[in-house]
């Protein structure tokens, strides 16, 4: 919850700086900080709701940090959009700034967020503290360009640094996309054809093999093995055992489910 009051807060501090200052480097960090702001308060509002029906999630909570982060970067790029609107216009006008009141309002927003992170340990308060960091860095930029604007009298680098700000915090969520789609898609981190070569050369009937992650630090595997129907409920306990060890320390499979079969026809 305290992440929650500290994004508003920097948002209300930044906007009304921004107005002050007349600076695109407060613009552009407002809107960066509102789209926080809106992303933390949507996901700790799902992880309350979520947390009524933990029995129906049997896989845990993991899927809403990727729900976040795609969320997360559709609004960033919309936010982006305006960002460099406003910043060209600046810099089409020749619009000056008040570099003291940008780093000032830079700074305070550094202190705010640096004492609103989330201490519980999960994927949601995991991915709000790295949107603080990220903040905090993006904070710290602006605040070097009032720095720099004092003391080179060129204005123009308020715009300028609004347009790397932007930039940086594109760059940043989007490299996350594609690893993000691939999870919503289900799509397998790893080539089943090898999983399924070194399975054979302890399982040589092994077959529907699946694997698919849930977030990006859990992985989770299916399969099915054919033995033979005479075989012991220990010995098939052992055999259960090797295939979640190859598939956890090769391949780093967290959740193993294995599901034994026999061809015998009474």
């Amino acid at each position: 919850m305290r992440s929650v009051v500290g994004f508003w807060v920097v948002f209300a501090l930044l906007v009304s700086f921004s107005i002050i200052a007349r600076s695109a480097v407060l613009i552009s960090e407002a809107i960066h900080v509102f789209l926080d702001a809106l992303i933390v308060s949507l996901s700790l509002y799902f992880l309350r709701i979520v947390n009524k029906f933990n029995s129906y999630y049997t896989y845990g909570l993991h899927r809403l940090e990727v729900i976040s982060s795609l969320l997360n970067l559709s609004v960033i790029i919309l936010g982006s959009i305006v960002g460099v609107l406003i910043s060209t216009v600046y810099l089409i006008f020749g619009i000056k700034d008040n570099p003291i009141y940008v780093i000032l309002a830079s700074l305070i927003s550094v202190i705010i967020l640096s004492f609103s992170q989330e201490h519980e340990e999960n994927s949601v308060k995991r991915s709000i503290n790295i949107h603080v960091i990220s903040d905090v860095l993006n904070y710290i930029l602006g605040a070097l360009a009032g720095f720099l604007i004092i003391l080179t009298g060129y204005y123009q680098l308020d715009p300028i640094f609004s347009f790397i700000i932007l930039g940086i915090m594109i760059a940043y969520n989007f490299r996350y996309f594609h690893t993000y789609l691939d999870i919503i898609m289900e799509k397998s981190p790893i080539d089943t054809k090898r999983i399924e070569e070194d399975l054979k050369t302890v399982f040589p009937k092994v077959h529907h093999i699946h694997v698919w992650i849930i977030c990006d630090h859990y992985k989770v595997a299916t399969l099915h093995i054919e033995e033979d129907p005479n075989t012991t409920l220990k010995e098939l306990d052992n055999k259960r055992e090797v295939a979640q060890k190859i598939l956890s320390e090769k391949y780093g499979i967290n959740h193993v489910t294995v599901q034994f079969e026999s061809k015998r026809i009474d």
